[in-house]
């Protein structure tokens, strides 16, 4: 399997369609536009390494409500979890972000992909499943009581649930981090989605036992930045921003649905409150990622799938898109 590709690569989309990055609107990431500002880091913290990680797991535990262990971003996560398990069967999502699939079988799992969770007969010993929730780029979400039954299915197998909640923080009250957990589930947590601080390389794992081991094994002594820490401290710790930004969240992703379906109906919208996706077939899929370029607009195809995925803007942007939509030919 090749390397994924991601979003974002907003410099080659400017160099393959000529037009100047600073006249793109980027809806090719699901990163909140509205970003946590940071304030001045100090001098000090430029200069010397952390002396412990204590204040920023302080302040995650009062964030996720439990304690989580801080990692440089959850993709280091999911590069090196396929490495704490024997060669295992891996289910995962058959729509999904695609470094799951192909982290796993560089590392000779086997991969068994599916379009619904699978069912209890299904499983085996040492098995691992993993899911999006909400997945990335579809938006489905899943019940935690679902969840949490089937990681009760997998224990007495040896086996592992591993759920990715990177675009969780929307919607708080969902995570699986508000329940009682057993043991074998490992819950997957990232700063850079909700916060808008993807280049601080921050992410947290709530796991227990060897995993929790191998995790502080594989980070040494110094594994998250100084700058990284302290910013992601004083953004967790940040509740009145919190507040308002998942307000501002739900009007920006409402807004952008109700555009979406003016100019695609009867087209389902699927909402994850930090993007909209929308699946048709895939000539429609690449000429509207096409059209949208050609306007200075980078949206996200996912050609495998005949799936196009929108991030949220300001009302500029969406005044943006709505031009060049409403300038696109539905045939």
């Amino acid at each position: 399997m090749m390397q994924p590709q991601h979003g974002g690569q907003l410099q080659k989309a400017a160099r393959q369609f000529n037009i100047p990055p600073e006249q793109w609107l980027d809806l090719s990431t699901g990163i909140n536009p509205f970003a946590w500002t940071p304030p001045p880091i100090p001098q000090s913290v430029w200069q010397r390494l952390p002396d412990s990680y204590d204040a920023l797991h302080w302040a995650a535990q009062q964030y996720y409500g439990r304690h989580c262990i801080a990692t440089p971003g959850s993709q280091w996560l999911i590069q090196g979890l396929p490495e704490n398990r024997s060669r295992c069967r891996a289910w995962i999502p058959q729509v999904g972000y695609e470094e799951y699939r192909y982290q796993w079988q560089r590392r000779q799992h086997t991969v068994m992909l599916y379009p619904e969770l699978p069912r209890p007969s299904d499983l085996q010993r040492d098995d691992v499943v993993i899911v999006i929730n909400p997945n990335n780029p579809t938006g489905k979400r899943f019940e935690a009581s679902q969840l949490i039954e089937l990681a009760s299915v997998l224990e007495p197998l040896s086996g592992c649930l591993i759920v990715d909640e990177a675009f969780m923080d929307p919607t708080p009250e969902e995570s699986l981090l508000q329940f009682s957990l057993p043991g074998n589930i490992v819950v997957l947590r990232s700063i850079g989605k909700f916060f808008g601080l993807a280049g601080i390389r921050l992410g947290f794992a709530h796991c227990t036992g060897p995993l929790l081991n191998f995790v502080e094994q594989s980070l040494g002594p110094w594994g998250i930045s100084h700058p990284a820490a302290y910013l992601g401290e004083k953004a967790l710790l940040d509740q009145t921003w919190q507040r308002q930004n998942r307000q501002q969240i739900h009007t920006a992703s409402e807004q952008l649905a109700a555009l979406l379906r003016d100019h695609f109906s009867p087209l389902a919208i699927d909402n994850s409150g930090l993007f909209c996706s929308l699946q048709k077939d895939a000539d429609w899929a690449s000429r509207l990622f096409r059209h949208c370029a050609k306007n200075g607009v980078l949206i996200r195809l996912f050609e495998d799938w005949n799936r196009v995925r929108f991030g949220l803007c300001n009302t500029q942007g969406l005044q943006k898109l709505d031009r060049t939509l409403g300038q696109f030919p539905s045939r």
